[in-house]
């Protein structure tokens, strides 16, 4: 709920956040009254392939997908007729998620630290799922060199707090993905699309 809350500090806007963790929930619920923003809006526990039984018949100008795609890259059509419902005419879809470069076998490393089944998307396969399913994609940027830069941030913080025995390489996660990131076999995207 980070970037809603400070979308809605700078905007005042209302929102609803949904998120299959309900610890998450429980965390973002506190950062939005911590920031007075309890008018604003709500963030619920829910599943984001069965958005309407969070949000129920609410109707959206901007949806935000930030970094959570990646678990259901197998799904993304389905994700997609199940979200277009609850946007409004010509409203927007945010999206910051990975894609792969290259082919499967070599990012199955980065995709067993995610703990994910779906096959990671080839960038252009992603958009052209997002085009089908009644989007226009008005906007996409390789944004893997600020992904690499947030990643090696990570690591650098957790080679300094990490037990000296810890083998980063097979045990941390954005070692993995810091490495495919570097190799371009993973690609950080960001994607906004109009809902037509």
């Amino acid at each position: 709920g980070k970037y809603t809350v400070e979308i809605a500090k700078k905007t005042d806007c209302k929102f609803v956040g949904v998120d299959i963790v309900e610890k998450f929930i429980t965390c973002a619920n506190t950062l939005r009254d911590e920031s007075n923003l309890s008018e604003n809006g709500q963030f619920l526990v829910g599943d984001m392939l069965k958005l309407s039984e969070a949000v129920k018949d609410r109707r959206f100008t901007h949806v935000l997908a930030l970094g959570s795609l990646f678990y259901v890259h197998d799904k993304m059509a389905p994700f997609l007729e199940n979200v277009k419902p609850h946007m409004e005419a010509n409203s927007l879809l945010l999206i910051h998620d990975f894609s792969r470069n290259v082919p499967l076998e070599e990012v199955k490393v980065v995709m067993n630290h995610w703990r994910t089944t779906a096959d990671t998307l080839e960038t252009q396969n992603y958009l052209d799922i997002i085009k089908s399913a009644g989007f226009d994609n008005i906007y996409h940027s390789d944004d893997t060199a600020m992904g690499l830069k947030s990643c090696q941030w990570v690591v650098d913080v957790t080679e300094k707090i990490a037990p000296s025995d810890a083998d980063g390489k097979s045990t941390f996660t954005f070692w993995v993905l810091r490495d495919a990131l570097k190799a371009r076999r993973i690609l950080h995207n960001t994607i906004i699309a109009r809902n037509v």
